[in-house]
């Protein structure tokens, strides 16, 4: 047998050996590391309570104080009308005879019966152009009283001077309200009430 195959065989085993040996050797240590480490502890630590939060009074937030408004801008009328009139004094004139003469005619009959009764009466607004211009005249109205007391089918039947004053007096007459007319005890409409509205300055 060659000298170098028997060199070989011999280290291997020597290697073989020291590997064990150093192996054996840390399995002995890390037992001896293990044994002698102390037991593990498990430490609790009491937290320290929170005290309650004190309450904070909050103040209410000051309300700064709404300015005034300013005070409207006074109107300035034309020059036309004398400055010493009253605003309210400048309104037309309701002239009703007529319709209190056809309830006085018309409301004859039985116990229960009755004619229409104004309970609610609106001034129409004088046209501002015709304020302006000094401008008077009249709207001749005619118009059904129904059974709730309201106006209906309200219409212009005659006006002087023509389209002046018709808008504001048909505006104001819808406005108006009545007792109804009653028959056999029940409210029944009046149709054909008229009545006249005179726009008049003063003075």
């Amino acid at each position: 047998m060659p000298l170098r195959i028997v060199v070989s065989i011999v280290a291997g085993i020597l290697m073989s050996f020291f590997l064990f040996w150093g192996m054996q050797a840390l399995i002995n240590v890390t037992g001896k590391l293990e044994e002698g480490r102390p037991d593990p502890r498990v430490e609790f630590v009491r937290l320290r309570k929170d005290s309650a939060p004190a309450m904070k009074e909050r103040e209410p937030p000051k309300r700064e104080k709404p300015q005034q408004p300013p005070p409207p801008p006074q109107m300035s009328m034309s020059q036309t009308i004398n400055p010493g009139e009253a605003v309210s004094e400048i309104s037309p004139m309701v002239d009703t005879s007529a319709e209190i003469a056809e309830a006085a005619s018309l409301g004859g009959g039985g116990s229960d019966d009755r004619d229409v009764v104004p309970l609610v009466r609106v001034d129409p607004d004088y046209p501002p152009t015709a304020l302006q211009r000094r401008i008077e005249g009249y709207v001749d109205l005619e118009f059904t009283i129904g059974p709730a007391g309201s106006v209906e089918d309200a219409r212009v039947i005659k006006a002087r001077p023509p389209s002046v004053f018709d808008q504001a007096a048909l505006r104001a007459v819808r406005r108006w309200r009545y007792n109804p007319r009653v028959e056999d005890g029940a409210a029944v409409s009046r149709p054909g009430v008229r009545v006249r509205l005179t726009f008049k300055l003063p003075g």
